[in-house]
């Protein structure tokens, strides 16, 4: 596992410090007087962990981006996310969470959860197969919060609506699609009593299914100038709304 970027390698550091077998990798022209790697440095200092020097090409192979900043951190095995489970949700007495239907692209993956941890959502549903991972990239383009969002890694999304609306279906089931009505802040109490769940598609839209078995539909303002937002932008403005009565 590779974590690249200051915020990124500085959250783990927070949340597990350095382990047996780490690596940090810096790039060779980096400022000494940058006070996050003075940071960093001293506690690869104290945990006597090996500090290794590259230029920015090398960086940018063993990253496979250039966002890298000039800090990357080599672990041996996979992030270490916190977890959930379709019956945890069932249990749950409110709140939103997510589900995540054909979200292929890991820096909009990284980008809704940054957005997912700022406005409460307690949880996302992610698929196991035809869904970005939840790794290094994902990692990035989430300014470490990744670590923050429980997850709960399972089947197709319209499978997970069909368990829920098994289980409970007085829990509304959100499809985020144009074909809906308008998302507004009255929307907001429908968590009053139970928890949601809004479920959010590709540019390409949600699967046939899923949107199917929603319970409500709703689409987001947008001038007709714009024929769609980008799918972390999408998801960010239904979180919003969702929380404008709180």
């Amino acid at each position: 596992m590779v974590i690249v970027g200051f915020h990124a390698v500085l959250d783990i550091l927070e949340k597990s410090g350095f382990l047996d077998g780490d690596k940090l990798f810096i790039a060779r022209q980096s400022e000494r007087s940058d006070g996050r790697l003075a940071k960093i440095l001293s506690k690869a200092e104290r945990a006597r962990v090996q500090v290794i020097r590259k230029n920015y090409s090398e960086l940018n192979a063993k990253a496979g981006a250039k966002n890298h900043q000039g800090i990357l951190l080599e672990r041996a095995g996979e992030l270490e996310l916190k977890g959930f489970t379709k019956n945890d949700f069932i249990a749950a007495e409110k709140g939103i969470y997510l589900a995540l239907d054909g979200i292929q692209d890991p820096q909009n993956l990284g980008a809704i959860v940054r957005s997912a941890v700022g406005l409460g959502v307690r949880g996302i549903f992610l698929p196991q197969k035809d869904s970005a991972p939840a790794g290094a990239t994902a990692m990035k383009a989430s300014a470490g919060t990744l670590l923050h969002m429980p997850f709960c890694f399972m089947g197709s999304v319209a499978s997970l609506m069909q368990f829920i609306e098994d289980k409970r279906p007085e829990i509304p089931l959100i499809a985020l699609d144009s074909t809906g009505e308008i998302l507004a802040a009255q929307d907001a109490a429908l968590q009053n009593e139970t928890p949601v769940l809004l479920v959010v598609g590709s540019e390409q839209g949600l699967s046939p299914l899923a949107l199917k078995r929603a319970t409500h539909v709703r689409k987001l303002r947008m001038d007709n100038a714009l024929e769609s937002y980008n799918v972390s932008v999408a998801t960010a403005l239904a979180l919003y709304e969702l929380n404008r009565a709180e």
